[in-house]
């Protein structure tokens, strides 16, 4: 019995210790907008500035068009060497990249650490990435060299549903598509914050 209890006892903490990893929070379109490090903007804020971001250069309003562009925009952003697919290499570079544009270290992969960081600019990333140069904004959000946690579903790589591990513009559109029909509760072709933020837990 007190093997047992032990034992329930060592899952237990380590659950606990997996819960209490920083965990990556993403856009709609799987664009990475803060670590989830001690500090850093919780999801609420993150999606928040996504959203205010995204429909204030669309008057307000981001709609099924608006939200494919982005979707688009952010393929083109991960799609390092232009050939129209996405690979888990790929995609963990475009993510490290986002650290060296903090001016951080990488970590190696399974180190993490509490740093404070702002949730990203999507535009500026995207021109930053395509322009070769620091875009100006001082707080990224830090990946952990390209890394995040192996529980977590990744959000740009599960659009590869052949399991060919790579993903191509088309899969990730497809996904887009079923990610923008998802959020579409009420089915009126258009996105709303509140619908949007009401995804986030609650802590």
């Amino acid at each position: 019995m007190a093997a047992l209890l032990a034992m329930a006892a060592c899952g237990s903490s380590r659950e606990q210790q997996r819960l209490a990893r920083p965990r990556p929070i993403f856009s709609p379109n799987g664009e990475i907008l803060s670590s989830g490090a001690k500090g850093a903007p919780r999801c609420r804020e993150a999606l928040g500035q996504w959203w205010d971001h995204l429909a204030a250069a669309h008057q307000g309003v981001i709609d099924k068009p608006v939200f494919l562009a982005d979707a688009d925009a952010q393929f083109a952003a991960m799609d390092l060497d232009n050939d129209g697919f996405i690979t888990p290499s790929e995609l963990s570079e475009y993510r490290a990249g986002l650290d060296e544009q903090a001016g951080e270290p990488t970590l190696p992969p399974g180190v993490t650490e509490p740093v404070q960081s702002a949730a990203i600019d999507p535009g500026q990333t995207r021109r930053s990435r395509r322009n070769g140069a620091d875009s100006g904004l001082l707080d990224r959000p830090r990946t952990n060299g390209g890394q995040i946690p192996p529980d977590l579903v990744d959000p740009v790589m599960s659009a590869d549903k052949s399991l060919s591990f790579k993903v191509s513009k088309a899969d990730f559109m497809a996904q887009a598509v079923d990610v923008f029909a998802d959020l579409d509760k009420a089915h009126q072709g258009r996105l709303t914050r509140d619908a949007l933020l009401a995804g986030c837990p609650e802590a």
